[in-house]
């Protein structure tokens, strides 16, 4: 949030956020209250505008919506506390060695000092008892040269250990942040950036780029029937399917809800839809049972639509051609795969 809600504007506002919970069916977990506390305050321009989205279409805050809305807004700052704290963390160590290293600078000229006074005495040393002490004066300082030199040295192997456990810190950070907690495919966040990415480099290298998007036909009759947590396996057991039949350069994505994308780097329009088709197959074919109970659910199919990037066509146009076939493949039966080439709608028939 953009500031602190205070004394009784910030009452106010809880208290909206309360209501508006218990009048949209929300559960009242610290996730779903810090989505609409936001949207009560107005402090996420973006969050309160797709909140208002989903009330005006008289969709459902179902678990799996409510959890995208929390990931959408909210999963990020986990990153942004981590990449502070770990900044902190560097500030420190960075701090500690360089104060490391002016001891030992100072340690080093006092040292060369002791040499220098050592070659002029030894120039006017006129017995034995003088040659011992100074011999035991350079011992003296090159012991503790050389135990400051360990001292460096071992602070510089704990530092190098420390970046390298801050950085695989970042990277599992970063990684959560890019996947979903439910499935633990990508997320939508990386669906995105694996889009642009690959739509950059289809258009500078000219290679072809496929995109299908899946939707779990009749989900939400499932979810009233059954309940969330049989809704959660029959998407677990879509994105497995997803996932198995992707190639190892694709990214396969929880797009939201019960709806999935694969972005297809390389991949032209024939072997896309081939693809696709494998999956669509795939999940028809699977007899779910209920984990609780081992009832039968019957079968689960999908939808799919596929469509193939065009020169210098933006990643939207892709998006809204895929999403096009995909409602396509809904409106003329469902269980079917559509691409853009003419008669590749194909069903179970």
């Amino acid at each position: 949030m953009n500031g602190r809600l205070l004394g009784n504007e910030g009452r106010e506002f809880a208290h909206k956020a309360l209501d508006l919970m218990e009048q949209y069916g929300v559960p009242p977990t610290p996730e779903n209250y810090a989505v609409w506390i936001c949207y009560a305050s107005d402090t996420n321009p973006e969050l309160c505008e797709s909140v208002r989205q989903h009330i005006e279409t008289d969709q459902a805050f179902t678990d799996n919506l409510n959890a995208d809305l929390f990931e959408q807004y909210f999963q990020w700052k986990a990153i942004q506390d981590a990449i502070l704290e770990s900044g902190g963390a560097m500030c420190r160590e960075l701090g500690s060695v360089q104060q490391q290293l002016q001891d030992a600078e100072r340690d080093t000229a006092a040292y060369g000092k002791a040499l220098e006074g050592a070659t002029s005495q030894l120039d006017n040393a006129q017995d034995a008892e003088s040659m011992r002490r100074l011999v035991e004066s350079l011992v003296s300082a090159t012991a503790r040269m050389q135990a400051r030199s360990q001292a460096l040295e071992d602070k510089l192997q704990a530092t190098s250990n420390e970046v390298t456990q801050l950085r695989s810190h970042l990277e599992k950070v970063r990684q959560e942040a890019m996947t979903d907690a439910l499935t633990g495919i990508a997320n939508r966040k990386r669906f995105d950036e694996t889009l642009r990415r690959a739509r950059r480099e289809a258009e500078t290298k000219k290679q072809p780029l496929s995109l299908v998007l899946c939707d779990i036909d009749f989900f939400k009759r499932f979810n009233d029937t059954w309940g969330h947590q049989t809704g959660d396996q029959i998407i677990r057991f879509v994105a497995g399917c997803l996932t198995r039949h992707s190639q190892e350069h694709h990214v396969v994505a929880r797009y939201g809800g019960e709806e999935f994308g694969i972005v297809m780097p390389n991949t032209d329009a024939g072997t896309a839809a081939e693809i696709s088709e494998r999956i669509r197959k795939t999940v028809e074919s699977k007899k779910l049972l209920r984990k609780s109970t081992n009832e039968d659910l019957g079968n689960i199919t999908v939808s799919l639509g596929v469509a193939t990037y065009r020169d210098g066509e933006s990643i939207e146009e892709l998006i809204e051609r895929s999403d096009a076939n995909l409602y396509k493949s809904k409106t003329e039966g469902r269980n079917r795969s559509t691409t853009d080439t003419p008669g590749a709608t194909r069903d179970a028939a």
